[in-house]
C-alpha cells in the first residue's frame, strides 16, 4: 500500500510535463495542461481528469499526460480506467518501464495475482534485456522464475552472473541451491565449496553444505562444526537447528537429535522438520509420537509421497487423512 500511494503522488505532483517527440506545446494544449494540474492540487481531481483528456487530445502520444490520468484514475477508485490507460502508455514508449511499475501497483492493490506475475515477469526481462549489466536486476528475474519453478531459467541467469563477476558470494551461493533444487547435488557441492572460499563465515552456505553432507551420509563430523559455525550466527533459525539434528540422526546419536528438531519445531513449523522428528521416534522405538509428527507434517505437505508411505507403514489407515487414503 505504501508503495502504491507512493506512484500516485509521484505520477500526480513529482512527474515533470515532457512533450512527444519533444515538440513545444501548443497554447491550448498548456493551457488545458496548466488548468488540469490546478485543479488536481486543490484536490478537484475530476476537474483535473476532465483537463488532461482535454490535453491529451492535443498530444495524444504524452507518456505523461496519460500516466498522470491512471494516476488521477486510481485515486478516484477508477482501476479499470487506470489499467486501461497505462496499457495505452507502455505502447507509446515501450523503452520506459514506468507503466509496467505502475501496473505491478495497481495488480498487486486489486490483488489480481495472475496479471500481477505477468507484468511482473514482463517487467524484468525487459529491465534485464535494457542493462544486463546490472546484477540486481538479472537476480530479481532469476527469483522469480525460482519462484515460478523454472529453475533451468533460472540457472542459466545465475551462471552467466557467476561467470561475469566468480567472486560474488550471493550468485555462487544461490547458483549452489539451484542446482540442489534441480537434482544437480555434485554441482550444488562445488558452488558452495567455492562460496565458503570467498568467505569462510557465510551462514546459509555453512548450513546448505551441512546439510547436504547429512542427507548423503559423508563428512558428518565436517557437516557437524559447520553447521555449529551457521548457528554461531544464527542460533534461533529453526533450519539450521534442523540441518544439525539432522547431522545427529545420521551419526546415530538420537538424543541429542530429538533435542535439536524439538527446539526446530518450537521456532520454525517444517513438514520436514516434522518429518525429521518422527524418523527420530521411530529410531527411538516411540511409534505414537513419531506417528503424531508425520501427521503434522502432511497437514503442511498433504502432497508429500514419503509422509504418506511412513504413515501407512507405521500406522493403521486411519492415522492418514481422509482426503489422503481414498
Amino acid at each position: 500500500m505504501r508503495f502504491f500511494a507512493a506512484f500516485i503522488t509521484i505520477s500526480l505532483i513529482v512527474i515533470p510535463f515532457t512533450f512527444a517527440k519533444n515538440k513545444p506545446p501548443s497554447k491550448r494544449l498548456y493551457k488545458n495542461y496548466l488548468q488540469a494540474v490546478l485543479s488536481i492540487e486543490q484536490g478537484d481531481f475530476r476537474t483535473g481528469l476532465k483537463g488532461l483528456e482535454k490535453a491529451k487530445k492535443f498530444d495524444p502520444a504524452s507518456f505523461h499526460i496519460r500516466l498522470k490520468k491512471a494516476a488521477l484514475h486510481i485515486r478516484l477508485g477508477e482501476m479499470k480506467e487506470a489499467e486501461k490507460e497505462l496499457r495505452e502508455t507502455k505502447k507509446i514508449d515501450p523503452e520506459r518501464m514506468d507503466a509496467s511499475l505502475a501496473l505491478i501497483f495497481l495488480y498487486s492493490y486489486t490483488q489480481q495475482d495472475r496479471e500481477l506475475e505477468k507484468e511482473y515477469e514482463e517487467f524484468l526481462t525487459k529491465a534485464h534485456e535494457l542493462k544486463p549489466e546490472e546484477i540486481k536486476i538479472s537476480e530479481y528475474l532469476a527469483q522469480f522464475y525460482f519462484y515460478k519453478k523454472r529453475l533451468q531459467d533460472a540457472i542459466k541467469i545465475y551462471e552467466a552472473i557467476v561467470a561475469k563477476k566468480p567472486d560474488y558470494l550471493e550468485g555462487v551461493f544461490w547458483l549452489g541451491v539451484l542446482y540442489e533444487e534441480e537434482g544437480q547435488r555434485v554441482e550444488a557441492i562445488e558452488m558452495w565449496k567455492r562460496a565458503l572460499q570467498i568467505d569462510e563465515h557465510h551462514a546459509p552456505t555453512l548450513n546448505s553444505l551441512g546439510y547436504v553432507y547429512a542427507e548423503e551420509g559423508i563428512h558428518l563430523d565436517e557437516a557437524e562444526r559447520m553447521v555449529k559455525r551457521a548457528l554461531e550466527k544464527e542460533p534461533d533459525s529453526g533450519v539450521y537447528l534442523d540441518s544439525l539434528g539432522w547431522i545427529y540422526f545420521k551419526k546415530k546419536e538420537y538424543q541429542k537429535a530429538e533435542e535439536y528438531l524439538k527446539k526446530a519445531a518450537a521456532v520454525t513449523e517444517d513438514s520436514v522438520i516434522f518429518e525429521h522428528l518422527g524418523d527420530v521416534y521411530i529410531a527411538l522405538g516411540n511409534v505414537e509420537e513419531a506417528l503424531k509428527y508425520y501427521k503434522k507434517g502432511i497437514e503442511i505437505s498433504p502432497e508429500s509421497d514419503e509422509l504418506k508411505e511412513k504413515l501407512e507403514k507405521y500406522g493403521p489407515k486411519d492415522q492418514i487423512p481422509e482426503e489422503e487414503s481414498n
